[in-house]
């Protein structure tokens, strides 16, 4: 293989393992996975939501444009005008002392029924400069005929997902405010939606709020790809595939298949794979589904990497752990003998709180 650098992609990895750490004492052993990361250059976690992560992998570093983006990929024939942010449905649940989001991920929602409820809100709002659209049942958008509020600064639906909301809403804008008004409003007319009623009715958790995110603007293109290659799926990602010019490829079914089947990976430039298999496991604080999904990357992903890497056939691997966290692996990674393998919580016990 040559100079080139295979990234990983897989947010959820590594941020909650901490505070699993620090609560429950063990998080289990996954050898190929602490191979890797003890004998990579380990960085620190920034904290990052994983769409601004993934945006800075493309080489966006200012702001999360996941609205133009994801909008890009949903109608990839339209123009692009005007300005467009995420506002993706959501359920809000009362816990202790704040609320609590859970995605759409989690409420099987269909095509009819975001229609219908989307309907129903810009019918009501009609004398707000902005107008939903539901481009798939889980992911709507926000359309404005210009950005409004060049200010607003918002949360990226990763960091919201199983959090306590009341500091992530809207803010450091003089029409804040209004955006807030505006929500409370909507979730006072979700409320009585005949589509929730139903919902409820069938045990189904209603959609009572948009969570409104992604407002940064698109910048200019680069003038050169930044990856022969991605592989994954992902409204975000495929936008972020189209706007610079990167082929977006079906994820392979392993390690194994992507090295004997990819010519642009075995000779190529730089090549991305996004794997969300822990990802709402995290967000989620389910320890028991994340280590199942961390067992099935072992077998798919991270054995056959370390042979490869072993052998020489990969050289450079980059493990993204979605929140800027990552382990950079050179050719020199294989050789390092007295770096003994480390358990997770040998390499990240100490930043438990």
């Amino acid at each position: 293989m040559t100079q080139s650098t295979l990234h990983l992609f897989i947010p959820g990895l590594l941020h909650r393992v901490p505070e699993w750490l620090a609560s429950y004492g063990e998080v289990g052993r996954y050898p190929a996975l602490e191979w890797l990361l003890s004998r990579g250059a380990l960085t620190p976690s920034r904290g990052w939501p994983s769409e601004t992560t993934l945006c800075r992998l493309f080489g966006i570093t200012e702001g999360t444009p996941a609205g133009a983006l994801t909008r890009m990929a949903s109608h990839p024939d339209d123009p692009l005008t005007g300005h467009w942010l995420c506002a993706d449905p959501v359920h809000l649940e009362a816990g202790i002392d704040d609320l609590v989001l859970t995605d759409a991920s989690r409420l099987s929602l269909s095509v009819d029924e975001a229609q219908a409820l989307v309907g129903q809100v810009n019918e009501h709002f009609t004398h707000r400069p902005w107008t939903l659209e539901a481009s798939t049942a889980d992911h709507w958008h926000m359309h404005l005929s210009e950005a409004t509020d060049p200010g607003l600064q918002t949360t990226p639906l990763s960091a919201a997902v199983g959090q306590r909301i009341s500091q992530l809403l809207p803010r450091k804008s003089p029409r804040a405010d209004v955006w807030l008004q505006d929500l409370n409003e909507l979730q006072m007319l979700l409320f009585p939606a005949s589509v929730n009623q139903e919902r409820e009715g069938r045990g189904l958790k209603p959609v009572n709020s948009l969570w409104i995110w992604g407002e940064a603007p698109l910048p200019t293109a680069p003038a050169q790809p930044p990856l022969a290659a991605a592989f994954g799926q992902g409204p975000l990602l495929e936008g972020l595939c189209r706007w610079a010019r990167v082929p977006c490829q079906a994820l392979p079914e392993n390690a194994q298949v992507l090295l004997d089947t990819r010519e642009d990976v075995r000779s190529g430039g730089d090549a991305l794979v996004v794997l969300d298999d822990v990802w709402a496991q995290a967000a989620y604080d389910d320890l028991p589904a994340w280590q199942t999904g961390v067992e099935a990357l072992e077998r798919r992903w991270f054995e056959p990497l370390l042979k490869a890497m072993q052998r020489g056939r990969v050289r450079r691997l980059h493990l993204h752990a979605g929140d800027g966290q990552v382990a950079i692996l050179g050719p020199g990674g294989r050789w390092r003998f007295w770096r003994g393998s480390r358990s997770l919580g040998d390499l990240l016990g100490g930043e438990a709180p």
